[in-house]
């Protein structure tokens, strides 16, 4: 009878290793997926500021066309005023 307690204690031990095991990896790939979320936005944030800071260049971008064909607009109205005033 020794002998079949034994085995029966060894057999728990087994399966309580066995679960142990496996709710391990659960936790090991709950932990990875985290890790690959926790990565793939900080590349989305990264890429985010990227966009950000390009969108804010390309509108001082745009301001200053702007303003310069203003300048141009005037330049060639005061030029075309003055070829008035020869004619």
């Amino acid at each position: 009878m020794a002998t079949t307690s034994k085995k029966y204690s060894l057999g728990t031990l087994a399966i309580l290793a066995g679960w142990a095991v496996t709710i391990l990896t659960v936790f090991w790939q709950i932990a990875m997926k985290d890790a690959t979320y926790a990565s793939s936005i900080e590349e989305l944030e990264k890429d985010v500021d990227n966009i950000s800071m390009r969108v804010n260049t390309t509108e001082d971008f745009r301001i200053t066309i702007v303003e310069q064909l203003a300048e141009i607009k005037t330049d060639l109205t005061w030029i075309k005023d003055r070829l008035d005033q020869i004619e």
